[in-house]
């Protein structure tokens, strides 16, 4: 019986080596022909790559022909044919800057950007540059449409009036104005002489 018993155990164990040893086996070539299908993906992948440069150096080339034929083309079409008028372009005059511009109010630093200059005076505006004729210099006047507007400035005078002016007297809807003075530096108006406004 203890023969009998041996001898099952010893097949038990032989079978499951067996059993180990293929599953083992399996996993093995699973690992490989995944490994097989990432180099192949990488090949394709390659392959790919360079399908694709051979096609950008083939259309690169065939714009740069196109490139050249085009300014061939427009080479020779510029010669004159023989017993033709040859007709010279307009001169185009350049647009002076206008003499007056309007600026909303200063920045925190007292500085106007040029790039926000007004043609036209509006209720948006408050100051009135006048150019000086280099253009970098010009007269600085405090300036107001209509009682509505002044009273607003009157009422938040930091940030319309102070940064760019001094004043005398009581605010109120009366005033005189003294131009101030202002350089174009780096494309901002720097206030070199503050505007005077006298209330009255």
């Amino acid at each position: 019986m203890q023969t009998v018993l041996s001898l099952f155990l010893f097949v038990a164990a032989i079978a499951y080596a067996e059993y180990r040893f293929r599953k083992l086996s399996a996993r093995q070539d699973d690992d490989q022909r995944e490994a097989n299908s990432r180099f192949a993906t990488k090949e394709g992948l390659h392959a790919t790559t360079e399908q694709l440069t051979v096609k950008q150096h083939d259309e690169l080339r065939a714009l740069n022909e196109r490139m050249t034929s085009l300014e061939q083309r427009t080479f020779f079409s510029k010669e004159k044919p023989a017993g033709q008028a040859v007709h010279t372009a307009p001169v185009v005059q350049e647009v002076a800057d206008p003499p007056v511009v309007y600026f909303r109010w200063p920045a925190d630093d007292g500085t106007f950007d040029d790039r926000a200059r007004s043609l036209v005076q509006t209720e948006d505006t408050y100051y009135e540059f006048s150019f000086h004729d280099d253009r970098s210099k010009a007269d600085v006047r405090f300036v107001t449409m209509n009682e509505t507007q002044l009273s607003k400035a009157n009422n938040s005078s930091k940030k319309y009036i102070e940064r760019a002016c001094d004043f005398t007297g009581a605010k109120s809807i009366h005033y005189i104005c003294h131009p101030g003075t202002a350089h174009l530096e780096r494309g901002r108006w720097i206030i070199d002489q503050k505007v005077k406004i006298e209330y009255n």
